[in-house]
């Protein structure tokens, strides 16, 4: 009887598995600190994108990653349950930027249209796309063998999601990462699509932008 390599599990005393634990917490411990305490000389989107392209090399390299990164889904199911999840968190955000800062409510559009004009564009591919390649596509896969748990790989991966929003300094940032890193953990588990998880996620941050809650997660705001 022979046994197929996508059921067996990595042996968690082999240089690999050590290497892909030490990697693990370089990349989504390690480095948020560094940034963090100001270490990184490198503005965080810079840093952002190369860590993509790092997390890119090894999935290309690693021969049982699939085709799964574009992988199209049933579309009116997949955008219906995104709709409905829409329409009960944002009135929640929208109290949450009125609750915390009314003064700021739609200022930033308002106030700064072009600058807001160019955050929407740039957003979805300079943010968006590479964490969620990072936290979603690439977390998922790469620690697949050690997430043994029912939707630990969805929790783990809104940990570290929400663990890197340290970098903004506030807990609102943190909080609102994690809550949205378990909707993304979720639509990706789903769909393994990396499309339609940077969708929601650029919806979202959108929402966030817009709405007021910006200075939470970029300091230019």
């Amino acid at each position: 009887m022979t046994t197929r390599a996508s059921d067996t599990k990595e042996d968690p005393t082999s240089s690999a598995s050590w290497f892909l634990i030490l990697e693990g917490v370089a990349l989504f411990i390690g480095l948020p600190l560094l940034e963090y305490l100001g270490i990184n000389p490198l503005p965080k989107l810079v840093f952002l994108v190369l860590v993509a392209v790092y997390c890119a090399y090894m999935l290309w390299r690693d021969p049982t990653f699939g085709k799964g990164l574009f992988r199209r889904s049933d579309a009116d199911e997949v955008s219906k349950t995104i709709a409905l999840r829409l329409l009960v968190i944002a009135p929640g955000l929208l109290g949450l930027a009125w609750f915390l800062h009314p003064e700021q409510l739609f200022a930033f559009p308002i106030e700064r249209p072009w600058i807001w004009m160019l955050v929407m564009v740039l957003y979805p591919f300079f943010s968006a796309l590479p964490q969620e390649f990072i936290y979603r596509t690439f977390f998922f896969h790469r620690y697949k063998d050690f997430l043994y748990f029912k939707n630990s790989d969805i929790l783990l991966s809104a940990l570290a999601f929400s663990f890197l929003h340290i970098v903004y300094g506030n807990w609102v940032a943190i909080g609102l990462s994690f809550g949205g890193g378990i909707l993304f953990g979720m639509t990706y588990k789903q769909t393994q699509s990396l499309i339609w998880v940077a969708i929601e996620h650029v919806i979202y941050g959108w929402l966030i932008f817009t709405l007021g809650l910006g200075n939470y997660f970029y300091e230019a705001f």
